[in-house]
């Protein structure tokens, strides 16, 4: 799957992760390995890249908002069920302090690849921070067992980061 145009200018620009001013580069870190867990209506169009961006818009900066990046690994989980799919990052857009006026610009400039709906985008109307993630190379699993056992552990989030990449990052900042 391509990014096959750059994104439609918003009247606010977006955070990029890594800094970079190229928004279009990959980063020169180790990439970090993430779990996503989507509603199961989202696989077929993820697989077949209709739903080319994924969004998370939400009241705080959690994850992925600030720990997600180009290059990172992000498997691919519907709800209740196993891991099916391997993606990597290609880009990510980061906004905060955002309006309702920004949801609605969001809305109407990515619904149609985030595929969101009126549900969606109302339940999302107050959120202060987005992130947007677009992917490449998206492949099916048919085994768990190359996904790391810490993102498997059940909890209540809907995105995980395996720790021991965070870890490893911090030490090379440190050295």
């Amino acid at each position: 799957m391509e990014w096959t145009q750059k994104p439609k200018t918003l009247p606010f620009t977006p955070k990029i992760a890594g800094g970079s001013s190229d928004i279009w580069s990959m980063p020169t870190r180790l990439p970090t390995t993430h779990l996503m867990i989507v509603h199961p209506r989202y696989i077929a169009p993820l697989l077949s890249g209709t739903k080319s961006l994924e969004s998370r818009l939400g009241q705080d900066r959690r994850a992925p908002f600030g720990k997600v990046s180009p290059g990172d690994i992000v498997y691919i989980k519907p709800t209740g069920k196993r891991v099916i799919a391997k993606a990597i990052v290609r880009r990510v857009d980061e906004y905060e302090d955002l309006t309702p006026e920004d949801i609605d610009n969001l809305r109407q400039t990515y619904d149609d690849r985030i595929m969101g709906g009126d549900h969606y985008w109302q339940t999302k109307s107050d959120a202060n921070y987005a992130t947007l993630i677009g992917f490449e190379k998206i492949t099916r699993i048919d085994d768990e067992s190359c996904v790391p056992a810490e993102l498997l552990v059940p909890n209540r989030n809907a995105w995980r980061i395996h720790k021991d990449d965070q870890a490893d990052q911090a030490d090379r900042k440190a050295a």
